[in-house]
């Protein structure tokens, strides 16, 4: 039987994979780069979370340029390990082979191609206790390197500055502090874009964020394309019952004939509100008991 942890891990892989992959295509596209993700290696049954191959001229130097990688070659695959997936050594070692099964069929050499993993949290064990699998250089803020022919770069969301070329990744900070301080920052510059993306990989954080700076109107404004685009696929996962609390009385009155509003209600309901003495209400209970027998 799976573990919590890796129920939680694979929940996570599914749930926040695609927006990564999602956001990376977004951001490549700005610069008229097309990436490719899930990509198969080999006839294992292995993949790349994203592949990005810069053969075309000029495109090196776009990425270096626009974006967070800066380092990359012509061929460079990512991979992402969420808050609940952390990274092991034996990851390490399974995203290298797939580096190496990519190198092998097509035929290029280890000096055009970089792997990068992109990690929430900073893997300490990796880093700091596994010296005789792999050595890491620090290049610069939260970003490592291995000191191979085939460089694996470690990219840490955590510890990275809050600049736009680093916005796709600080979408995936495991860090409250970090996120609530970029979700800031977004607002500052009325980023729409990323407050989307934002608000899909950390709802909650994202609601409350907005809320305490007073950016009601754009948390409102993410919720009214969540149900413009997913409304009707929402409402068959709430119970009737569920979905009904939600709607204000005079709504779910609306449309509603005389006679079907009063079915179902008892005596005691149906004259609530009326302004009538003690005795008059029992003789009109009395003469409404004689008519339709409905008790009281």
């Amino acid at each position: 039987m799976p573990t919590g942890d890796n129920t939680e891990s694979t929940i996570e892989r599914h749930e926040i994979d695609p927006i990564l992959k999602e956001v990376l295509t977004f951001s490549f596209g700005e610069l008229g780069i097309p990436i490719q993700t899930q990509v198969e290696i080999s006839r294992l049954p292995r993949t790349m979370d994203v592949l990005v191959v810069a053969e075309q001229s000029g495109n090196l130097e776009k990425i270096r340029h626009g974006t967070a990688f800066d380092f990359f070659r012509v061929h460079n695959s990512i991979e992402f390990k969420g808050k609940s997936d952390s990274l092991t050594i034996f990851d390490y070692h399974l995203i290298l082979g797939r580096a190496h099964l990519y190198i092998g069929e097509r035929k290029i050499s280890s000096s055009e191609m970089t792997v990068t993993i992109v990690s929430a949290r900073k893997p300490i064990k990796v880093l700091r206790q596994n010296q005789n699998d792999v050595k890491w250089e620090a290049i610069g803020v939260g970003h490592y390197v291995s000191t191979d022919l085939l460089p694996v770069h470690l990219v840490v969301c955590n510890e990275l500055p809050i600049e736009s070329k680093y916005y796709p990744l600080l979408l995936f900070a495991a860090s409250k502090e970090k996120f609530r301080r970029f979700i800031l920052r977004l607002i500052e510059e009325e980023n729409v874009t990323y407050i989307d993306y934002a608000s899909r990989t950390n709802p909650e954080l994202a609601k409350e964020v907005l809320r305490m700076a007073g950016k009601q109107s754009l948390y409102e404004k993410q919720l009214e394309r969540i149900a413009k685009t997913f409304g009707p696929d929402l409402i068959s996962f709430l119970g009737e019952d569920e979905l009904l609390e939600q709607i204000p009385l005079e709504v779910r009155m609306r449309g509603l004939t005389l006679e079907e509003r009063l079915r179902g209600l008892t005596l005691e309901e149906r004259l609530r509100g009326l302004n009538l003495d003690a005795e008059t209400l029992e003789k009109l209970k009395e003469l409404i008991n004689g008519q339709d027998g409905v008790s009281s």
